[in-house]
């Protein structure tokens, strides 16, 4: 955790230096994709979709910084319920600060990307006790995570169309009296980008 906040402040440190050099690019985008969710060994996979925004702060023709926000939401099952189930639903407010290197191809260009996600939960899910209505319910993760974003884009005049990932660092399980578990979200999305 320290060495990603080190790595942030390094990130945001750059780009005051290099003030007189950077040229500002807005970003909109929309993803939507798979959910893996990794719960004491067992996976289980569901739907992840997100939108966003971004500003893409140029360095030079070929490197860039994107910090940004975007509001995810995550659900395991989500075009199936099993009675007595408790499927994981939880929405979450992302801040990505992503390092950009661009791939000049003509008038186009390949864009990877690397950088990290704070990600905190707006929407949590509580445990469901089936066998016991009257127990009190509790949140199932933490209200914060830290993850890895890696990306590649292809762009075309204003758009970029491409893949992300989202690999989630830390346990975000919340223990309590009746569930002890390890949980790691990760996702693959589709994005498709918008920038002016």
């Amino acid at each position: 955790m320290k060495i990603a906040i080190l790595t942030t402040l390094l990130m945001l440190s750059s780009i005051a230096l290099n003030a007189q050099e950077k040229k500002f690019e807005h970003n909109i985008y929309v993803s939507g994709g798979i959910l893996i969710d990794k719960t004491s060994g067992d996976t289980e996979t569901g739907m992840s979709i997100k939108v966003g925004y971004g500003l893409n702060c140029y360095f030079s023709d070929k490197l860039s910084i994107m910090p940004g926000v975007a509001l995810r939401q995550v659900v395991v099952k989500p075009f199936t319920s099993s009675e007595g189930g408790d499927d994981d639903d939880f929405t979450f407010l992302d801040v990505p600060i992503i390092m950009q290197y661009h791939i000049q191809e003509g008038s186009n260009a390949w864009v990877l990307g690397l950088g990290p996600v704070f990600s905190f939960c707006v929407k949590n899910d509580q445990y469901y006790y089936d066998a016991m209505p009257n127990a009190d319910t509790s949140d199932k993760i933490k209200n914060l995570n830290l993850c890895l974003q890696p990306s590649i884009m292809y762009q075309t005049g204003k758009f970029r169309i491409g893949i992300e990932a989202n690999a989630g660092l830390l346990n975000v399980a919340k223990a309590n009296n009746y569930f002890s578990v390890s949980k790691h979200l990760h996702d693959i999305v589709a994005s498709v980008y918008f920038h002016f």
